[in-house]
């Protein structure tokens, strides 16, 4: 079992989180979004997010970097203010296709969570593409529960997606802790 490293994302993190996410788009957004968007543009894009992203970084937002001795293994980034259904939105949780399948989305969830009751949050929300089923399931296993289904216009694609909730921060905790002891 690897054994990971946690901490914040600081500003000059923008590059190491922009390739990552750059990388699992065009892996698990092939056919969702627009290949010429993931061929060409998904890196620059990315860097340019997080580069903004972190830069202006109010501290209501979490950030959490994982990593495998000095690589970047994933990273968690829920954000305030997106959604007026819930405290917070995942934004974000992408780990390293070689560190799938190890628990580590769940531990980076669990650090996110942790992180949201201490700042007195109780509920979270994410919209996942109902054309990623894996990414859904996960969600569901930890006791997400459907809450809205809309399109998403991101870059040119107009896929269809699902907003997952959970109302209690406390079994969400509790549901990435119990799954990480298997």
């Amino acid at each position: 079992m690897t054994i990971y490293t946690y901490r914040l994302a600081r500003p000059d993190d923008w590059k190491i989180i922009g390739d990552l996410h750059a990388a699992n788009w065009r892996s698990e957004y092939a056919g969702i979004l627009p290949d010429s968007y993931l061929q060409n543009d998904v890196v620059r894009d990315r860097h340019a997010h997080w580069k903004k992203a972190l830069g202006e970084d109010n501290g209501k937002n979490i950030f959490v970097l994982a990593f495998d001795g000095n690589a970047l293994a994933g990273f968690a980034a829920v954000v305030s203010g997106l959604d007026a259904q819930a405290d917070a939105t995942l934004d974000n949780l992408h780990v390293a296709e070689a560190m799938r399948g190890g628990g580590l989305g769940r531990q980076l969830l669990a650090q996110a969570t942790s992180r949201l009751i201490a700042k007195g949050a109780t509920s979270l929300c994410l919209w996942a593409f109902d054309n990623n089923p894996r990414a859904i399931a996960f969600y569901k296993r930890l006791g997400a529960r459907k809450t809205a289904e809309g399109f998403d216009p991101m870059h040119g694609a107009n896929a269809p997606h699902t907003q997952l909730t959970w109302h209690d921060l406390d079994v969400l905790l509790a549901a990435c802790k119990k799954e990480n002891r298997r």
